[in-house]
Formats: structure tokens, sequence, C-alpha cells
């Protein structure tokens, strides 16, 4: 099914621009027939979420690769590819090491989201032809929730180091389908925008029917299953959470990650839960509120091609005492599940790699393929950031600590709070792309393994592609 709708939706995702800005409004049959009927809108939704999963986006770069190369996860002295022999050159924006990813970022956003705000409009035009009960809001709703997804990632990529410099010119805001030149919004400006696209959403998805089953033997069949593989409610809300946060709004980052983590199924029971036992469950199905599902043909190849211990490696550990420093075994052990031998990494003598994404001894087929984007262990750091009461600051890092089998912390100073969260940052969240955001929201002048000792904003923000300056695409 999934190889169908990729035909289906390929011209739409590709066909709108090379570049963002080169962006020729729709007039073709095949559009037009394509919005005729409820189908089509189901069609082009999935397209979008196809080219997510794409390598140079979420299916590597923006998740265990790229981001995760510059938050100093891997360590592989022999790669020839990597570089990892001058590691400095990869905070230098724009460089030879840098600029062939940076201008894919750029480029293939804004192709997402001129492709989003295309489905927008016709939703507006012709959205008369979604009848099944509820869906009309649900695709309107996850379609402004992805466009204000993909907005925040550009902000924390290209934009300032916010705390320092929140008025700063930073990436364009298009809400429509046209060749206007963009102009640079200033980066809070930003922020408010996605901000209230993301309270449009919520209201949009109130009635979302968060179909997940895991259930051994479950085979998802329709298009409201699996709603974690979507921008669902809740992960509008863990979103909302997270720019909240980046905004320094504490006080309403930690109410929507308390809503997250508060929320029940129609049950009674918890809609996510921290799992205590990685063996069949690596990625912790209970805990994802948003991923993305790979292309089946090729992702465990993928995997098994980047995670493998051999001297082409990217995205492995040959240094074991970097592996241990990561996840602070001198204070916490091996016990933590997250490192533990055989479940969360393979360590040999010659090096170790994280088996987050093992597609073997899954506890359901639902979860082959999967790439988590937002998880609930996020929500509790973010209550432990954004709360006034060291206690309960001590009391949800502990939660976590305590369901990957570990000891659970008490600490008395704010100090030592960031201390403890920076930690727990590196050990949750490898292989996800997370920590690097961690220290640019942040500041941090470096950090763990780090090879410059004072590291500035023009580090922490990538250059906007030079074409989009002298062709005058942007102002």
């Amino acid at each position: 099914m999934k190889r169908f709708i990729y035909t289906i939706c390929l011209a739409f995702i590709f066909g709108a621009c090379e570049n963002w800005l080169d962006v020729s409004p729709k007039t073709n049959i095949q559009e037009k027939d394509l919005f005729n009927r409820e189908q089509g809108f189901k069609e082009a939704l999935t397209g979008i979420y196809i080219k997510m999963s794409d390598q140079n986006l979420y299916g590597r770069e923006l998740t265990y690769g790229f981001m995760d190369i510059l938050a100093q996860r891997y360590a592989n002295p022999q790669n020839q590819n990597a570089d990892y022999d001058d590691p400095a050159v990869w905070y230098v924006y724009p460089s030879t090491r840098t600029e062939r990813y940076t201008t894919i970022f750029w480029s293939e956003h804004y192709n997402l989201i001129a492709n989003l705000n295309n489905l927008l409009a016709n939703i507006e035009q012709r959205g008369e032809v979604i009848t099944t009960e509820g869906l009309y809001d649900i695709i309107k709703g996850e379609t402004i929730g992805l466009r204000a997804f993909l907005y925040f990632d550009l902000l924390r990529m290209f934009g300032p180091v916010y705390q320092e410099n929140s008025s700063s010119p930073s990436i364009p805001y298009r809400t429509e389908f046209n060749r206007d030149v963009a102009k640079l919004a200033p980066a809070n400006q930003v922020v408010d925008s996605i901000i209230s696209d993301l309270k449009t959403a919520e209201i949009l998805l109130e009635n979302d029917p968060m179909n997940i089953v895991f259930n051994p033997g479950y085979v998802p069949t329709g298009f409201l299953d699996n709603r974690f593989n979507r921008m669902n409610k809740y992960a509008v809300r863990a979103l909302l959470a997270r720019v909240y946060l980046w905004k320094g709004d504490k006080t309403n980052a930690a109410q929507k990650a308390q809503e997250v983590i508060d929320a029940e199924k129609s049950s009674g029971a918890k809609q996510f839960a921290l799992i205590t036992d990685n063996t069949q469950d690596k990625l912790g199905s209970t805990e994802l509120i948003f991923a993305l599902n790979m292309d089946s043909e090729t992702f465990a190849d993928v995997i098994d091609n980047d995670f493998y211990i051999s001297r082409w490696s990217y995205y492995v550990l040959m240094d074991l005492n970097k592996l241990y420093a990561i996840f602070d075994t001198q204070n916490d052990g091996l016990n933590d599940m997250r490192i533990k031998e055989g479940l969360g990494f393979s360590i040999t003598t010659t090096g170790a790699y994280t088996l987050k994404y093992s597609q073997d001894n899954l506890i359901s087929p639902a979860l082959k393929n999967t790439m988590p984007l937002i998880r609930l262990a996020e929500m509790y750091y973010i209550v432990a950031e954004c709360t006034d009461d060291l206690d309960l600051a001590a009391t949800c890092i502990s939660a976590v600590r305590e369901a990957r089998g570990i000891e659970k912390v008490t600490f008395a100073s704010e100090a030592e709070r960031m201390q403890h969260i920076e930690k727990e940052y590196r050990k949750e969240f490898y292989a996800e792309g997370q920590l690097w955001y961690f220290y640019k929201r942040l500041g941090y002048k470096t950090f763990l393994y780090c090879p410059i000792d004072n590291m500035t904003e023009a580090n922490y923000r990538f250059a906007i592609p030079d074409d989009e300056i002298i062709l005058g695409n942007i102002n």
C-alpha cells in the first residue's frame, strides 16, 4: 500500500518546486483530479509523511545522522568518509563539510511546506469532498501541525540562539502557496506564528480517535490506524511544549507537557507510559507520541549498514570510553537498559553501536520501520526543567531513570538540576537528533567532547543557502 501511495504522490511532492520559491500554482489535471475525491486528500497528506522519512531528512540526517554527529555521539577515527580527524569543521557554516547537508535541509523543508500550503488551499476550496465524519478536521489539523513542526525545526537550525537574540531575522514563514518574495521574519515572530498554528491544529484535532494498537499480530490497515505515526492531537500538545520551552515560556511548556503525561484513553488507562523493559521494545512503543513510518523495503538495510562496526561506519563508537562517558556509567553503572549490552547497545571489544532501531524481535509488527520524533520521556524532562519545585523536578527525572533501571536522584540547586537534565538528554535521545537542539537552546559554550572551547551563535546557526540570497528570493 505504501509503495502505491508513493507513486501516486510523486508528482505532487516533487513537482511543486525544486527550490521552495520557484513554485508555480498547480493547474495540471493530475492535481485537479487528486483533490476531487476524499482519497486524494489522504494520498497527498500521506505523501508528505513519506517525503519526511527520506534519508536526507528525518530518515537519517535529522535524527541519528548529521544532527547527532554535531552532538558528538560517535567516534570512529578510521572513518575516511566522515573525516572525524577534524571535527571542528562540522561547526562552520557554510563549509565544504556542512553545506551539502544544510542546503538540502532548507530546500526540502520549504518544498514540503509549499506542498502543505497547497494542500491547505485545496482543503479550503474543495474540502466538501471529504465526507467521512470528522476527517476534514483531522486532515486539516494534521496539515497545519506538520507545517508548524517543519517551521520549528527550520528555526532551530537556521535561527539564532533564541535566548540570546530572539528578535534576530531568522527564516521566512509562509502560509500561502505563491511566488511572492519572502522576508526573513524575526525569530520571536516565527515562534508566535508556530504557536498560533499549533493552537489551531489542537482545536481541529480535539476528536482525534488516537487508534494505537501494539498487540502481537496487529497489522494496521486504515487511514486512522496507528496515530502515533501521524501528527495527532497529543503530538501537537507535545510540540507546543517544545516550542514554549524554546521561547522561554516555562509555565505553558510545563502545562502542555503535563497534559501529555496525564492523557488517558477512553478506558481510563494512561495514553502513554514509560517502558521498563526493552527486551522486545527498544523504541518504547507506549512512549511514542509522534513518529514516522520508514520505507519497509530499505529501512532494515540502511540500519544494518549505518550501525555496523567497521572503518566505514559513521554511527558507531570505537572508543568505548566515550560511550561510557556519554552514559555516565561511572555514576549510573551499566544496568541502565539504554546502554545495557544486547538491549540498548551492541558492545564488543572493538566498539559499540545502538540497537534502538533493530528490527529483530519487535513486540508488534506495527513497530517495524519506526523513526521516533517525539517521545514521552521528553515531556518529563520539560516539566523537570520548567517547575519552580526542585523536588518535583527530581521526581520527574527519577521517573524516567527508574523506568530505565537506575536509581532516582535528588538535587539541591539549579546547577544540579541542569546537570542531571543534560545527562539524561545525552542518554535518552541517543541517535534521535535532539541533543544538539538542547545545547543550542541553552547556549552551551562547550559540551562533552565538543572540539570547540567557546561555541558562539555562528557555530550553532546554519547558513541560509547562498542561492536564496544571490537570486533575491529572500529579503
